[in-house]
């Protein structure tokens, strides 16, 4: 019983404070969030700031709003906790996709309303990417004893660098701004809010290079 309780306290105090955490960012705004020093750290893949990516991807999505003449996305904890959860689910469960394994989270729809939400319109962008700046294409050379990834076949030692936490933000937004259907999503002018999520894995098809399953849910009344 005390095992229970413990479990149930540790579960709860991690909750709330992941909670905290994320709406700490809910005083900034499209001008200030910018002025964070710790958008433009490295990524430390064994200690990511959750709350600090997922904002930074909110705001830049809301650059291509502005862009776009259309009025920026409201954010919404209840909505990032579903594109979060999605974007776990997905790593823990070894799927890419917006049908979800668990037989209560199985669409779109099905998880907003597990969060209270009842939208009229709704929709998802889902993507999976590098957690390093690495540039498409390009061979690379196996990581070990290192750790450190380069590139194969150059006359010098080329690092691939982690992301920032704004450049990968960045990085994202215009894979899914470079896709008509993603894009569509973004610049439609019937979804008010946003909640992005993110995830960190490592992908075993590739050396286990750093990844991130990336999430938007987007919401209008």
């Amino acid at each position: 019983m005390r095992l229970l309780i413990l479990s149930f306290f540790l579960i709860s105090f991690l909750t709330q404070a992941q909670n905290q955490a994320s709406s700490s960012y809910q005083q900034y705004n499209q001008t200030n969030f910018y002025k964070i020093e710790a958008l433009y750290n490295a990524v430390d893949f064994d200690q990511v700031d959750y709350p600090l990516l997922q904002a930074a991807i909110f705001f830049v999505t809301n650059e291509e709003r502005i862009k776009a003449g259309l009025k920026p996305f409201e954010k919404q904890i209840p909505i990032e906790k579903v594109a979060q959860g999605h974007a776990e689910d997905m790593v823990k469960y070894g799927f890419y996709s917006h049908t979800s394994k668990i037989r209560i989270k199985r669409t779109v729809l099905d998880r907003l309303h597990l969060e209270g939400i009842n939208p009229v319109h709704y929709g998802e962008n889902i993507c999976s990417t590098y957690g390093l700046q690495y540039q498409t294409g390009r061979k690379v050379n196996p990581p070990y004893p290192s750790g450190q990834f380069t590139y194969a076949f150059t006359s010098k030692r080329e690092v691939i660098p982690p992301h920032t936490y704004i450049s990968f933000a960045r990085s994202v937004v215009k894979l899914w701004m470079d896709s008509p259907n993603h894009r569509i999503n973004i610049l439609n002018p019937n979804f008010t809010m946003l909640g992005c999520g993110v995830k960190v894995y490592r992908e075993k098809n590739f050396y286990n290079m750093p990844y991130f399953m990336a999430v938007q849910n987007f919401a209008g009344k």
